[in-house]
């Protein structure tokens, strides 16, 4: 029985190498595919964000977004594509992207990259900058918007 504890400890020590291996555990830096300044979204419209790596990924990405406005963070449940270069797609009609979402400026941040170490806690989010180029499982990446009154 204690010669299991030994070789389960080998097993994951192995199992993690093998993981590093082939996905590393952090990400190239990430930014959005068209930054054209603060977008105006009106009812009735169609929105898209693409965020692309800056080089090749490889292993599993992952992306949850949020949208910020002041010192409020509000979660935001959006359908997230990744292509296969490691590129985070959102898209869809205004009207359903943004439903319950009070009009006026926001900032939409979305996180990207190894999806077990994703931020979920608000004050992570609000801590992340586009310009942090140290080492990192996740980046952040942010648009500003302004949704227009239904």
């Amino acid at each position: 029985m204690l010669a299991l504890v030994p070789a389960a400890a080998v097993v994951a020590a192995g199992l993690v190498a093998l993981r590093l291996h082939f996905e590393p555990p952090t990400i190239p830096a990430y930014s959005l595919a068209a930054d054209g300044g603060e977008a105006v979204l009106r009812p009735g419209a169609s929105f898209e964000m693409v965020i692309a790596p800056a080089s090749p990924v490889k292993g599993a990405i992952g992306a949850r977004a949020f949208l910020l406005r002041g010192g409020e963070v509000r979660p935001w449940n959006v359908p997230a594509s990744v292509g296969l270069d490691g590129s985070v797609r959102i898209a869809g009609q205004v009207d359903t992207l943004f439903a319950g979402v009070p009009p006026g400026t926001w900032e939409i941040a979305v996180a990207v990259g190894r999806p077990e170490v994703l931020p979920t806690a608000p004050r992570d989010i609000l801590a992340s900058t586009a310009a942090d180029t140290r080492p990192s499982a996740w980046r952040a990446v942010r648009e500003r918007i302004r949704l227009e009154p239904r």
